[in-house]
Formats: structure tokens, C-alpha cells, sequence
């Protein structure tokens, strides 16, 4: 009985492969039926794949699913690009759900942004419940103990001191299976999972409704990033002494942006 797979010279190979490197479906395919690439992009049954970019949900729960996490160096996602019958807060958090138990075994992730889209399908204000929000800051926190990140962009989520968003629990809630929670943990604030991603050395939050209460905690964690060396805090409703109390906390090395790109000037 013949074998379903093909063994593709590596002239072949090193002829098509370039054209198909910016075409994933098209490389899987080429897995399935060439047992040599398949040996080469695959380890433990799953793709080898560094770096993952989309803005499509559906795209990023498959992905996630059939990649190496331990191997994934770049982390994509822009939920404002998603078709906008399928943007809803449920769908949304279902993912991020799925990406933050990703987070734990992401040992070699050097990049990682997230952007969030403003408005749902019946275009109405997206804002995340604070379960999915503290789920996030857990995936965060796995993330720093293997202390690879680099890059850190969280744009259009609404993190505000005293509200859902940022608050301290005093236990965890409940969760769904996977969510990758502790029943009954402390839950750490963004600023507190922030603080602990030493190698960190870009940090974007831009509109993400920061105001001033949520800056001052800004200020007292952002000087614990030794490695850091450019913040940009654009689009926000920080106000100018805010501003001036992070800057004088960062070292002079740190390139400190967005002080005078507000949305509300206080």
C-alpha cells in the first residue's frame, strides 16, 4: 500500500519554499503530503511556527492550537481587523482566555501585543469583563517567570484604577476549566504582573483610558524594568503632573512618549 506522503528532492524544496513562506495554509499543506518538511516544521506532533500575526479570532484558537507554544517568539493579535460580524465581548474573551493558558508554556516569547477593537458588531463600546481581564494579567505573570518578553503592547483596553479592570481581588472568582486560575489565589494587579517582566524593554499602552490614579502605579512600577528603554503612553487621559511622576521615576535612558498626545488634558 503506498504511503499518502511524498519524498520531494531538496532542489525541489529549497526552490518552492521561499514562495511559501508568507502562506501558511499553503506550507501546511506541503506538511502533510512531504514527510521531510513536515519533519522540519513539526516537533511533538505540532508546527514549529515563530511568529504568529492575525487579526481573526477563529484564526488565532486553530493557531494556538496547533503550534509549538514553547517554540512561538512573536505574538500578533489585532481584534480591530477582525469582519465586524464576528467581533463580540464573548468571542473576544474566549480568546484571550485560550492565549493567556497559552502564555505558561510561551517560554521563548519575545513579542507580544494585543489590540483590542473598540466597538462589538452591534457597535457598541467593547470593554473585557473583569474575569477575562484578570486572566490576562495571570497569562502575564506566567510570562515573566521565563523572563524572554522584550516588547509589550496592549492597546484599547480600559485599565483604570479602583474599577474591574485594575482592582486587586481579594480572592479569585470563579472560572471557567482552563482558564489557568488558582481557585481561591490572590489575584495580582496589572501593575503588579507588570512590574515582574524584568526583561521588558518596550512598553506600549496606548488608548487604554489611563488616568491619573492608574499612572501614579505606573510610576512606582515602571523603575523595577531595568531593561527598559522606551515607554509610549499615547492617547490617554493622563494628566500633566501624572506625566511628569513617571518621567522623573524612569531612568534618563527611557524614551517616554505620548506626554503631549493626550486625549484629555488635566
Amino acid at each position: 500500500m503506498q504511503s499518502g506522503h511524498l519524498d520531494l528532492h531538496w532542489e525541489v524544496v529549497v526552490h518552492a519554499a521561499p514562495k511559501l513562506f508568507d502562506r501558511a495554509r499553503q506550507i501546511g499543506r506541503l506538511a502533510c503530503v512531504a514527510r521531510g518538511f513536515q519533519r522540519c516544521l513539526s516537533g511533538g506532533g505540532k508546527l514549529r511556527v515563530g511568529i504568529i500575526e492575525t487579526s481573526c479570532i477563529q484564526s488565532l484558537l486553530e493557531g494556538l492550537v496547533r503550534v509549538a507554544v514553547s517554540e512561538m517568539e512573536v505574538l500578533r493579535v489585532d481584534f480591530s481587523g477582525e469582519s465586524r460580524q464576528f467581533l463580540s465581548r464573548q468571542e473576544i474573551e474566549r480568546a484571550l482566555r485560550h492565549l493567556s493558558d497559552c502564555l505558561h508554556s510561551a517560554s521563548s516569547l519575545r513579542v507580544l501585543s494585543v489590540r483590542m477593537a473598540s466597538f462589538d458588531a452591534a457597535m457598541e463600546r467593547l470593554r473585557l469583563s473583569s474575569t477575562a481581564w484578570e486572566t490576562l494579567i495571570h497569562g502575564l505573570s506566567a510570562v515573566a517567570r521565563h523572563q524572554r518578553l522584550q516588547s509589550l503592547e496592549l492597546t484599547s483596553f480600559a485599565i483604570k484604577e479602583g474599577g474591574r479592570q485594575l482592582r486587586r481581588a481579594r480572592s479569585a472568582p470563579e472560572r471557567e476549566p482552563g482558564s489557568g486560575e488558582v481557585a481561591g489565589k490572590p489575584s495580582k494587579s496589572f501593575t503588579e504582573a507588570l512590574s515582574q517582566i524584568s526583561s521588558l524593554e518596550e512598553l506600549c499602552l496606548t488608548s487604554d483610558a489611563i488616568f491619573p490614579p492608574t499612572a501614579q502605579l505606573l510610576a512606582q512600577a515602571l523603575p523595577q524594568l531595568k531593561q527598559l528603554v522606551k515607554v509610549d503612553l499615547t492617547r490617554n487621559h493622563i494628566s500633566k503632573q501624572a506625566m511628569e511622576s513617571i518621567r522623573q521615576a524612569l531612568p534618563d535612558k527611557v524614551e517616554l512618549r505620548g506626554n503631549k498626545q493626550q486625549t484629555v488634558c488635566c
